[in-house]
């Protein structure tokens, strides 16, 4: 591995100091990891299929989430810069899951797409209060469990306003907001909290209508089922559900980066990505591209 000197203030580095897997010992393990990752495999059988320890997968999944993160902001950042941002039609819901309890310890996922291309804007995650109608033997570890970690407090509306002000944040300043969502109460009431007076647009579809293609919202039904379908940790009825819900926010942002970049929009098309759609990205990579250059060298190295 090569090695530089910067002549300004003396400090060495090299190509490495830029990479994703700076540090890591495998880093060949890289892409297989992520596949598994957006492939409904959990960290457990995962390390059984690579002949490695649960926790190589466990510091990459905290890795990768990050990188995820950071790096479709950047890319969000670039479209913002050269084309003005993101412009269209968006849908929001709130997928349901729990961390540890399904019970005690329920968990909200806010997400946010765009309508035509299904490009996956933002995705929150946050607590919800322990359901209602407990049996007796639930009740009373639901008192336990609230002597050692207080009430449990609902904060979806929080979820909801963080989302919502990120797509504020990468939205054309002169494009009109519109967002579909379901009937929820509070959605227009915080739609309106966040854009003000700007102006916007807001259609509520029934969330009890057949989920077909005639759908108003099928473009988001569709990506919350895709959610449950390659992330092991939203599986129902498993034994891959998340104990920390910081994981599931982590796991989800490499969601992210594989239905935006890795992944084409269908099976009918796939060499053109959520994120070529919108315009957001001028190809399609692999999975040993989007973890190769960490975020804030990405564009500056290149990917090649």
């Amino acid at each position: 591995m090569p090695r530089f000197r910067c002549l300004d203030c003396g400090r060495g580095f090299s190509s490495q100091t830029f990479r994703v897997d700076y540090g890591l010992r495998k880093p060949w393990l890289d892409a297989p990891i992520a596949r598994l990752f957006s492939a409904k495999v959990s960290l457990r059988r995962g390390a059984e299929m690579l002949g490695v320890r649960r926790p190589t997968l466990e510091r990459r999944l905290e890795r990768f989430g990050r990188h995820g993160s950071l790096l479709h902001e950047a890319f969000l950042a670039r479209h913002k810069v050269v084309r003005g941002g993101l412009a269209g039609t968006f849908q929001l819901d709130e997928l349901e899951t729990f961390e540890t309890d399904r019970r005690l310890q329920p968990v909200t996922v806010p997400v946010l797409i765009e309508r035509g291309s299904y490009f996956l804007v933002h995705v929150e995650t946050a607590p919800l209060a322990a359901r209602g109608g407990l049996s007796d033997r639930d009740e009373a570890r639901k008192k336990q469990w609230q002597d050692v970690h207080g009430t449990r407090v609902g904060q979806s509306r929080d979820a909801v306003r963080r989302t919502l002000e990120a797509w504020r944040r990468w939205h054309h300043p002169v494009a009109l907001p519109q967002l579909q969502s379901d009937k929820k109460q509070s959605y227009r009431a915080q739609l309106r909290a966040v854009f003000g007076t700007r102006g916007h647009s807001h259609q509520a579809g029934s969330s009890k209508a057949t989920r077909d293609y005639r759908n108003l919202l099928f473009p988001i039904n569709h990506t919350n089922a895709m959610l449950r379908d390659h992330v092991s940790r939203l599986v129902r009825r498993s034994w891959a559900h998340s104990k920390k819900r910081s994981r599931l926010t982590r796991h989800l942002w490499i969601f992210a980066l594989f239905r935006n970049y890795v992944r084409g929009i269908t099976r009918k098309a796939p060499e053109v990505t959520s994120a070529m759609a919108l315009g957001v990205a001028q190809r399609k990579y692999e999975w040993s591209e989007v973890l190769r250059w960490r975020a804030e060298y990405f564009f500056r190295i290149g990917t090649h």
